[in-house]
C-alpha cells in the first residue's frame, strides 16, 4: 500500500528518489502510445491533452463534469505506478501540495520542483532538476504542433488566478451533493480550487498539456485527497453522482483514456465505481 504525504514531510532522500523517478520516466522509459517518438512521461501529457483538445480528443471529457475526480484518480495512480517501474522501487508515492506557498510548504525550490520562470527567457524555469539546461527535461508535447522545449512558469501573472486558502478549502469541502448543480462539491472544487492554481502557475500549467509540469501531479494529488476528505466529512451523502441512468458518466461507466482507433495507454480498464476506494487501487493518504 503506497502512502501519499505532503511534500514537506518528505526527507531529502525521499525527495531525491521522487525526482529521479520522474527523470527516469522522462528519459529512460519508452512510450506506449508512440514508441521511439517520445517517452513514457510524455504519454501522460498526451492523454491529458486528448481529454481536452486536438485531433485525438476523446469523449466523454473528464473536465467540467462528474468524471473529473474518478478520471484523474486513475491517471495519477497509473503515473505513480509508472514511476515505480521506472526505478524498480515500489515505495515511490506521489507527494501532494496544499497550495500554501510559504516556508517549507513551498515546493518550488531548487532542490525539488525548481522555481518560477525567467521572463527574459519566455518564462523558462532556470533552476532545479527540471530546468531545460540540465538536459534531462525537454518538453515534447504541446497544445499546438510544436512549442518551447523548456518548462515554463509565470507565477501569479494571470489576474484571474489565485492560490486557494484554508478557508476556500473548508468552504469547498462543505458543499453537497457531489454533483450536479453550481453549488455541488465537484463544480465548486474544480472551479474555485483547481482551475485558479493552473492559471497561477501558468506557463505549461495553463495549457491542456499541463502535465508537462511535474507540479501537476502534486496539485491533483491534493485534490484527490480532498475528495477523500469530502467523503469522510459527508458519510451519508453519495460519494459520486450520477449513480445510474447516465451512460458514460454513472457509477458503472468505464472511464475513457483514448479515442476509438487510437492506442490505449494501458491494458486495464476501470469503472467509476472501482475508483471510489483508494485502498482498492493500492494507495492511501497519511
Amino acid at each position: 500500500m503506497n502512502i501519499r504525504r505532503h511534500h514537506r514531510e518528505l526527507n531529502t532522500l525521499e525527495k531525491t528518489a521522487f525526482i529521479q523517478a520522474v527523470l527516469a520516466l522522462k528519459n529512460d522509459v519508452d512510450s506506449v502510445l508512440h514508441p521511439g517518438a517520445q517517452k513514457r512521461y510524455d504519454d501522460f501529457v498526451e492523454i491529458h491533452k486528448n481529454a481536452m483538445t486536438g485531433a485525438a480528443m476523446f469523449a466523454p471529457m473528464p473536465h467540467g463534469n462528474s468524471l473529473f475526480y474518478p478520471w484523474h484518480r486513475i491517471l495519477l495512480r497509473q503515473f505513480e505506478l509508472a514511476l515505480q517501474v521506472a526505478v524498480n522501487d515500489s515505495s515511490i508515492a506521489l507527494p501532494y501540495w496544499d497550495w500554501d506557498y510559504s516556508g517549507t510548504n513551498n515546493p518550488f525550490t531548487s532542490d525539488f520542483l525548481g522555481g518560477d520562470g525567467d521572463r527574459s527567457q519566455g518564462g523558462r524555469v532556470t533552476n532545479g532538476p527540471f530546468a531545460f539546461d540540465t538536459g534531462r527535461f525537454s518538453i515534447r508535447i504541446w497544445d499546438e504542433d510544436n512549442g518551447d522545449a523548456g518548462l515554463r512558469r509565470e507565477f501569479g501573472e494571470d489576474a484571474t488566478s489565485w492560490l486557494p486558502t484554508a478557508s476556500d478549502i473548508s468552504a469547498g469541502l462543505a458543499k453537497t451533493p457531489y454533483w450536479p448543480g453550481p453549488s455541488s462539491f465537484e463544480r465548486v472544487s474544480e472551479g474555485v480550487l483547481h482551475n485558479p492554481v493552473h492559471r497561477w502557475i501558468s506557463g505549461n500549467m495553463a495549457d491542456a498539456t499541463s502535465p508537462n509540469d511535474p507540479v501537476f501531479f502534486l496539485h491533483h494529488a491534493f485534490l484527490d485527497r480532498l475528495w477523500e476528505q469530502w467523503k469522510q466529512q459527508h458519510p451519508t451523502t453519495a460519494p459520486y453522482m450520477p449513480t445510474n441512468g447516465v451512460p458514460g458518466r454513472d457509477l458503472d461507466s468505464t472511464l475513457v483514456f483514448n479515442a476509438p482507433g487510437e492506442p490505449s495507454p494501458w491494458a486495464q480498464s476501470w469503472t467509476v465505481r472501482q475508483t471510489l476506494d483508494t485502498s482498492d487501487l493500492g494507495y492511501t493518504y497519511e
